[in-house]
């Protein structure tokens, strides 16, 4: 797949090699938006090596080592043996360049991973120094259709390409991008949509970042995960049996939650809004944020909305989606399905503005770091809207909810029915008081999937 800057012909041209899929996507598109290049891409070694017997005139090969059928080392001697001139960086868990030191073949930079963005940033740089190219990319850089649809709601203006030198904005910032619209662009041969660059950058940055912290698996230590660490076994033994959840979903979301607070505790900025915040042991807005990713993580799974890192963004976002609130003032709001006509009675007017003002301003605190997914804060922003419009803070109706967010809700609903009713739970009971309430959209569709599986 290439993947174009429209532009002047200064470009540079990149070879990405990596043979994880989601990887080489978002790694793909975070160079282009850093970049005024042509990206091309290939899956391992072997393929990339194909791509250059054809067509040898590229400026980079970003590459992993450990790929099958032919390694980064491989690639990297198939180049040098050619005497093709191009600069080769070297992505890879381990240093590696002592090993190639000893072949006598040594890449022009080696970045390791997990955490490779700045370092890969500034070994391009470097490398472009002699290059009479501007290394900013041009207006606008593309994003698949299919890559911006995962989002449901894109936080940035989205533009079509008339012509070489011609943008039309397609969509608005925070407009839904759902099946309706994939559809439309499809039926139109529209493969790809644009993002300003000066957006670009942030969007596939945080992207990346948050993939990568995902992958790391980094064993996490009990100091990491002091704030509902007493509470979670617990926590999980409930939702087990009342939703009667399965291992595997039980494991997945478990590692997810632990993987969250491990990102939350080690960024300081967010770490200290947690500190003042006093989310410890006890307080109800945590102990009802560390059940949300359980029931959120079900639904999407029963949806087939599932994806490797859709349990990490459903615990960040539990976390984090109350982190504004004081818990002794505005718990018993944040757990009512009528809150706003409840806290509007109860709360002074400060009170009040602060709790209508939380989704805004839990989901800017999440914008502010770069390993959260974009998505999070989106998440964030609309868990306290609904299917009929009638929520806040912005008031959305089933067609402007994403799906993640729909999920979400979703579960927060039945959380705070199951706040309500205790050990009385029944799903089938939440079904039938939400049956009138989910009517449309993916909100619908959420329901009769509920039906389905409780009926089993």
């Amino acid at each position: 797949m290439n993947k174009k800057n429209i532009g002047t012909p200064s470009h540079i041209r990149i070879l990405v090699v990596e043979d994880e899929p989601e990887l080489l996507e978002l790694l793909s598109y975070f160079v282009q938006s850093e970049f005024n290049s042509e990206v091309v891409e290939a899956k391992n070694g072997l393929e990339a090596k194909k791509i250059l017997e054809v067509d040898p005139h590229f400026d980079f090969v970003i590459s992993d080592y450990n790929m099958p059928e032919m390694n980064g080392g491989e690639l990297l001697d198939y180049i040098r043996s050619s005497h093709l001139p191009i600069k080769f960086i070297l992505v890879s868990a381990l240093d590696q360049s002592k090993i190639f030191q000893q072949k006598k073949i040594t890449p022009d930079a080696v970045v390791t991973k997990p955490f490779f963005t700045e370092p890969l940033l500034s070994a391009l740089r470097q490398l472009t120094e002699h290059l009479e190219i501007d290394s900013k990319p041009d207006q606008y850089t593309s994003a698949s259709i299919d890559h911006l649809f995962r989002f449901g709601t894109v936080p940035y203006p989205l533009f079509a390409q008339l012509s070489d030198k011609k943008f039309i904005k397609v969509l608005k910032e925070n407009d839904y991008f759902g099946i309706e619209e994939l559809e439309r662009f499809r039926k139109k041969n529209i493969t790809h949509l644009y993002l300003e660059s000066i957006h670009s950058q942030i969007f596939f940055k945080k992207q990346l970042d948050a993939f990568l912290a995902l992958s790391q698996n980094k064993d996490l230590s009990h100091e990491e995960l002091t704030i509902v660490n007493n509470d979670i076994s617990l926590i999980i033994k409930e939702m087990v049996t009342i939703f009667g959840f399965s291992k595997e979903l039980e494991c997945s979301t478990k590692n997810a939650v632990d993987l969250a607070f491990h990102t939350i505790t080690t960024d300081p900025a967010i770490n200290g809004s947690i500190k003042n915040a006093k989310l410890g042991s006890g307080n109800p807005l945590i102990l009802h944020s560390s059940r949300l990713p359980y029931l959120a993580n079900y639904i999407v799974q029963i949806m087939g909305w599932e994806s490797d890192t859709t349990p990490y963004k459903m615990a960040l976002a539990s976390i984090l989606h109350d982190i504004t609130l004081n818990h002794q003032i505005h718990a018993k709001f944040e757990f009512d399905f009528d809150s706003t006509k409840v806290a509007q009675k109860e709360l002074n007017k400060e009170h009040f503005d602060q709790f209508i003002n939380h989704p805004l301003k839990a989901a800017n605190l999440a914008s502010r770091f770069a390993e959260i997914p974009t998505d999070v804060e989106m998440i964030i922003a609309q868990h306290h809207e609904n299917c009929e419009g009638t929520g806040f803070p912005y008031r959305l109706n089933h067609a402007r909810i994403a799906p993640l967010s729909s999920a979400f809700i979703v579960a927060h609903d039945i959380l705070c029915y199951y706040d309500r009713v205790g050990d009385q739970f029944k799903m089938e009971n939440f079904i039938e008081h939400k049956n009138d309430h989910y009517q449309s959209g993916h909100f619908k569709r959420i329901l009769i999937e509920l039906i389905l599986t409780s009926a089993k």
